[in-house]
């Protein structure tokens, strides 16, 4: 066990050298000259906030961490039980995207710590699935408001000493040991939006019924959740010596029809902008559903910065309603568009995209990669899309 630790932290140093090696060279940093900033904390899926007014449409594509998983021949088990080869792991996916897409994708200094979609719900009290089977940590599918006099029985979480925070800061003190000064670390904030967290404490079905009948206790959930996100904020902020920054705020349960418009301006709305009051700003806001129906309340939202149009939301739509002083974010079908694709069909919708956003700040990412044919077969077909998206998107 000693000579495979020893030969792991080999491997990490060996890794960050090449990482620091490659930050500072002039393709990356061209790569890096397409975008301002980080679209808020450095989540694990990393967003970058495009220039405006560049010559070119700046895209990027990434794998699913299962697929990557598969790429490095590596347990996403042991990847969340044990930090180094956390660590290890994320360093990993790093060099290869940089070395492997010639996308417009820039090699960062920072390691960002996920647990898992069920995260933020763990610390409420919902047990969170643990990786297994090939599969990362899934949110526990238990709801555990059963009645809504459980409501004030919900524990609050406590940021250093529930079990799922013990396991952040375990997490975050080893890997800033073993990086020193070389890379960031970012440790976890509290960026997915109450709704979604809601849905899973109450379970949708009685949360759909609680919308009709007690919309007086879904706006004390509501409160309650965006009281605990603050409070987590704030408890981040201050261990790490910082202030509160722009959010990147995660919510893909709101979803039309899942959800009505009515709803989401009533019950929903209201607090995403709270949030974006309290961390002064939402650098970006993201959901894998369907929202153009909502899209021109989302753009209420204040100090807004870009927003997620997936493959689910029709563009056509969405861009009519489209504010030219927020981006749009244009995510593609992984499957339709990339992983099965002709290079003729990748062609025509990398053309239609650019025809539908005309005048419009936005750029495109394809991601959520899964392994679809085989692995080989994949990553060949993900590698000959950033190929055309090169050709098509070099200029507007």
């Amino acid at each position: 066990m000693t000579n495979q630790k020893e030969s792991q932290k080999r491997t990490i140093q060996l890794l960050m050298e090449e990482i620091k090696n490659n930050y500072e060279s002039k393709e990356n940093q061209l790569r890096q000259s397409n975008w301002e900033s980080f679209a808020g904390l450095p989540g694990i899926f990393v967003r970058h906030l495009p220039k405006k007014d560049l010559s070119n449409v700046p895209f990027i594509a990434d794998l699913d961490r299962e697929m990557w998983a598969s790429v490095f021949q590596m347990d996403l088990t042991e990847v969340y039980t044990d930090p180094d080869v956390y660590l290890e792991f994320e360093l990993r996916k790093k060099l290869y995207a940089y070395q492997n897409f010639s996308d417009d994708n820039p090699l960062t200094d920072v390691i960002t710590m996920w647990f898992g979609v069920g995260f933020c719900e763990s610390l409420l009290g919902v047990p969170q699935e643990p990786a297994q089977n090939g599969h990362e940590p899934w949110v526990g599918k238990i709801s555990i408001i059963k009645d809504k006099a459980d409501l004030p029985k919900l524990p609050f979480p406590d940021f250093y000493n529930s079990p799922p925070a013990k396991l952040a800061h375990n997490y975050y003190a080893r890997l800033k040991e073993q990086v020193e000064d070389n890379l960031q670390v970012i440790f976890p904030e509290w960026d997915f939006g109450p709704f979604g967290i809601a849905t899973h404490l109450r379970g949708i079905e009685n949360l759909s019924i609680d919308f009709l009948d007690d919309p007086v206790f879904v706006h004390d959930l509501m409160k309650y959740l965006l009281h605990v996100k603050k409070s987590w904020s704030l408890e981040r902020a201050k261990f790490l010596g910082a202030a509160l920054q722009p959010l990147y705020l995660a919510n893909d349960d709101v979803n039309i029809p899942i959800l009505s418009p009515n709803t989401y301006r009533e019950f929903i709305l209201p607090y995403e902008k709270e949030i974006s009051l309290f961390h002064g700003g939402i650098d970006y806001w993201h959901s894998c559903g369907r929202i153009d129906p909502i899209l021109k309340d989302i753009m209420e939202i204040p100090s807004l910065k870009m927003v997620h149009i997936s493959p689910w939301t029709d563009l056509e739509k969405a861009v009519l309603v489209a504010n030219q002083d927020i981006i749009l974010e244009i995510v593609l079908n992984p499957v339709d568009d990339v992983e099965k694709a002709t290079p003729k069909e990748m062609k025509e919708k990398l053309r239609w995209i650019k025809d539908c956003c005309q005048g419009l700040h936005y750029t495109v990412r394809a991601d959520a990669f899964q392994i679809f044919s085989t692995l080989e077969n994949d990553l060949k077909q993900i590698k000959q899309w950033v190929e055309i998206a090169r050709e098509e998107f070099s200029s507007k």
